[in-house]
């Protein structure tokens, strides 16, 4: 699943910062005639492809020297001109924004006027652009404001540069989504560390001897006689079956339980716990808080 989400959003990333193909352009070598240079992109208009031209100069108009409306082709959907700044048309760039199915103008250029004869070999003039510029002669942003079909020269680069953020943004948050989850199986893998019941609390000093294995008890505890001696609270640590560990003063100490009638504590219980007969036992005995006797008045 690691890979798949990987390749998707590197193919993501790719898509983003890789620019799209640019549209078929109009070539040097079409003539410099309007009807030669409809003509020269004929091929690439009728295989569907749009053909940009930029009017880098004004361009005439001199249709009716090879069979007037004829030469004017009228399926020009896939054309785009573009008008840059300080470029004014001349009839026949005039022409081409009249027929083109894109229209792109710098606000700065100059579209010329159509004149009488232009208007003549146009097949109609029945568009909103078209019935403007019968009548005058405009700026690129003066079109632009009134909504006659014409776009602004570099409003569509703008907007593929904003889309190209706004893919880069929308890749890099994915990538932060799949570094998140990385971390998060990586975590989840992790073993955790168990502490057992046997394990003290960070403030005790001393170190764990084990506890030798004894034989199963017929009962919870040892017999151990009765108790003698002074008592001291301590607070059981294991469980005491019947040997285990209760803490004294922030020490551990090995414990038995000596009272095997009852059933023993659980750790983190109090206890009153006495020294063991024994001169050598380092085991003490583990009594019920409320079985103390007088004798721990002498602790």
């Amino acid at each position: 699943m690691r890979h798949t989400l990987f390749t998707a959003l590197l193919f993501g990333l790719l898509i983003a910062v890789i620019p799209a193909g640019p549209a078929a352009a109009a070539g040097a070598d079409c003539g410099k005639n309007f009807p030669t240079r409809l003509g020269c992109w004929q091929d690439a208009l009728d295989d569907g492809a749009v053909v940009t031209v930029t009017l880098n100069k004004p361009l005439g108009f001199d249709a009716g020297q090879k069979g007037g409306e004829a030469a004017v082709r009228r399926d020009l959907k896939n054309l785009r001109v573009q008008v840059p700044a300080g470029v004014h048309t001349g009839q026949g760039g005039t022409a081409l924004l009249v027929l083109a199915g894109h229209a792109l103008v710098d606000r700065d250029a100059r579209i010329d006027r159509l004149d009488a004869r232009t208007l003549a070999e146009l097949p109609a003039c029945d568009g909103d652009l078209c019935k403007a510029l019968k009548n005058s002669s405009f700026t690129g942003g003066q079109l632009i404001d009134k909504k006659v079909g014409v776009a602004e020269l570099g409003g569509g680069r703008k907007s593929t540069d904003h889309t190209r953020v706004l893919l880069l943004a929308l890749t890099a948050v994915l990538l932060l989504l799949l570094l998140a989850l990385l971390l998060a199986v990586r975590r989840s893998r992790t073993p955790a560390t168990e502490i057992s019941s046997e394990e003290t609390s960070a403030e005790t000093t001393a170190r764990l001897r084990p506890v030798p294995p004894a034989p199963a008890p017929s009962s919870y505890g040892r017999q151990v006689g009765p108790r003698t001696g002074p008592s001291r609270t301590a607070v059981v640590r294991t469980a005491l079956h019947p040997q285990g560990y209760v803490e004294l003063d922030h020490v551990l100490y090995r414990a038995v339980w000596a009272e095997p009638d009852r059933t023993p504590p659980v750790p983190g219980a109090y206890v009153e716990v006495t020294d063991a007969r024994e001169a050598d036992s380092d085991v003490l005995y583990a009594f019920p808080p409320a079985a103390r006797h007088h004798a721990r008045g002498t602790s």
